[in-house]
């Protein structure tokens, strides 16, 4: 690739300049924890701190962790326990050892490629719903019309999706109020992350824990309640909801209680719904900065799909559109960091870590690492393409996770984001202001701190 003076290089979180003392840690933490990583793991293979943390972004290390010599013996963090365990309970994302295992075999028959291909018409109708409201409100106002929120957007339509799909028959108002508990829930949850890392007993008041608290119980009770008036009403349809309920343990046959079914139903509508939310957000922001490549996305739309509605038999034809999109969840990957933790001392490139470290895997810096990527803060879809993708390591791109805990609706986003991103990108113009340029901040998911407001021209 070559870097031009017309090369973009959008925004990006500014690291901390080394290995941070705690107590300068935790207040970056709490405004940005991607600002309180050392900057040396954008070119280093690993940066340790003794006793306290180590962060890794060599993909061959990351294999050891994930995948290989190390994979069996490494578990959640308490600190990611303690923050999501209260409203994701014991579900996929939480859980390890033969917990995990077992609702992994319980849940993958749901995930199918040829059952995920049934719900595009629920995606596609979704974005063309959207499409419709901007049209609308184009309507009313003058050709320049004043920004929108298109992160608000984007949570409204992806929600929309992923509710249509988990709770097929919720009224609107449970809708809403999922969601309104969910965004309040992220929104404080930085307090009891960094209460953990500063090891604060978790019965000590910090700011946002009564808020954390509220939005737990709401989620909780408005699933809880969707859940008991599926039973009774006999459970039937292909939603999820049905389908968890419906579901057996392959070796068992054992059936998951309705915790269990909660914990996974808040666990996949937070992973469906954020995680795709932001990618767009992000995705339409840099299409904006980067009108040549919206138009060249705009022109394999028109092309492969016409004025039609899209559907299955257009995805694999959408090759753009989906280089766009994997770009953009290189420069800004929608779950910026794993961790992890080892109750035994670890070697990692001869280097013996001590038991019970903190091992991060810092997703968002291994995108831009500048050992793995040439000029790697330049949005260039063309890394994308078949040829070079596949010289990548396997652990050097991973907006879904790595080994066999890699995202289980990985297929689902990737088909939701294109498409989505194809019938907005080929109905409507999306426009910089020339002036905003949006801090990627993480709340467990990677959005853009203030929103992002972007100016809409509809084609037609």
């Amino acid at each position: 690739m070559t870097v031009t003076a017309a090369a973009l290089i959008p925004p990006h979180a500014e690291p901390a300049d080394r290995v941070l003392p705690m107590w300068r840690f935790i207040p970056k933490f709490l405004r940005n924890p991607l600002s309180a990583l050392p900057h040396q793991i954008y070119r280093d293979r690993l940066v340790y701190a003794p006793g306290r943390a180590v962060w890794v972004a060599a993909p061959d290390l990351i294999e050891k962790i994930l995948l290989t010599e190390h994979a069996a013996r490494v578990t959640k963090t308490n600190i990611e326990r303690r923050a999501l365990g209260p409203i994701l309970g014991d579900g996929l994302l939480t859980s390890d050892g033969a917990t995990w295992k077992w609702q992994r075999r319980t849940t993958a028959p749901l995930f199918r490629h040829a059952d995920l291909l049934a719900l595009v018409p629920a995606m596609v109708q979704a974005a063309e719903e959207q499409v419709a409201i901007w049209r609308v409100d184009h309507g009313r106002t003058a050709h320049w019309q004043a920004p929108r929120a298109i992160n608000h957007d984007m949570e409204q339509t992806t929600f929309k999706i992923i509710s249509r799909t988990i709770f097929a028959g919720a009224a609107d108002a449970e809708g809403e109020a999922i969601q309104r508990a969910g965004s309040k829930f992220l929104s404080n949850i930085p307090w009891e992350l960094a209460a953990g890392i500063a090891k604060i007993p978790g019965w000590v008041w910090h700011p946002g824990k009564s808020a954390i608290r509220q939005s737990v119980a709401e989620s909780r009770s408005v699933v809880g309640a969707i859940l008991e008036r599926r039973r009774r009403n006999g459970a039937d349809g292909s939603d999820i909801t049905a389908r968890l309920i419906q579901a057996r343990d392959p070796e068992t046959g054992a059936a998951m209680s309705d915790e269990q079914i909660i914990d996974n139903l808040l666990t996949f509508l937070a992973a469906g719904h954020e995680t795709t939310a932001k990618a767009l957000t992000w995705t339409l922001y840099l299409l904006a900065r980067a009108p040549e490549w919206q138009e060249r996305v705009c022109a394999e739309v028109a092309q492969i799909g016409g004025d039609a509605t899209l559907t299955a038999a257009h995805l694999d034809k959408l090759v753009i559109t989906k280089q766009v999109v994997k770009e953009a969840m290189r420069l800004y990957p929608p779950a910026p960091v794993i961790t992890r933790v080892s109750p035994d001392p670890i070697e990692l490139d001869g280097q013996v870590i001590a038991a019970g470290t903190h091992i991060v895997i810092p997703i968002y810096a291994i995108h831009r690492h500048h050992k793995l990527w040439e000029a790697p803060e330049v949005f260039d879809p063309t890394r994308f393409t078949p040829e070079r993708e596949a010289n990548y390591a396997r652990a050097q791109y991973m907006p879904f996770g790595f080994g066999p805990r890699i995202c289980i609706g990985m297929s689902f986003a990737m088909m939701e984001a294109t498409l989505l991103l194809a019938t907005f990108v080929r109905d409507a113009k999306f426009i910089w202001d020339g002036t905003h340029k949006p801090e990627p901040i993480s709340r467990i998911t990677l959005g853009p701190r203030g929103g992002m407001p972007l100016q809409i021209e509809m084609r037609k």
